[in-house]
């Protein structure tokens, strides 16, 4: 069997010299933060030239669009399905209906710039 190597991330990223240098690391199981959460302990690096890097992080950009396109109507499918209400009269087509923006998708969306400082606080991450 072939070597294989763990990550639960990538840690830090230094160019020197032309080199760039990924230090991956591994949640430790002995070792907690402030937080209380497993600390994040360096385990390999990764070091490769700024060619490579960048051939890489092309290919890491596909994976990200393949896992977003089949993961999307996933999780979709794997969410609960609403809570049944009292039916209600129906709003008046006439008048646009306004959703409050700590509930719009836009506003939580992670390839969208963050909200102004100035929004109110959003219940999702």
């Amino acid at each position: 069997m072939e070597h294989q190597t763990f990550a639960d991330g990538i840690g830090r990223i230094a160019i020197i010299d032309g080199i760039v240098r990924l230090d991956l690391v591994a949640h430790s199981p002995t070792e907690a933060g402030t937080d209380g959460k497993p600390r994040a302990v360096f385990t390999h690096r990764i070091v490769m030239g700024v060619d490579q890097f960048l051939r890489a992080a092309e290919k890491i950009a596909e994976t990200t669009k393949v896992i977003r396109n089949n993961t999307a109507p996933q999780a979709a499918a794997a969410a609960p399905p609403a809570p049944t209400q009292p039916s209600r009269p129906a709003a008046p087509t006439n008048q646009p209906q306004t959703v409050p923006p700590q509930f719009r998708r836009e506003s939580i969306h992670p390839d969208r710039p963050a909200a102004s400082p100035a929004s109110p606080q959003r219940p999702f991450p």
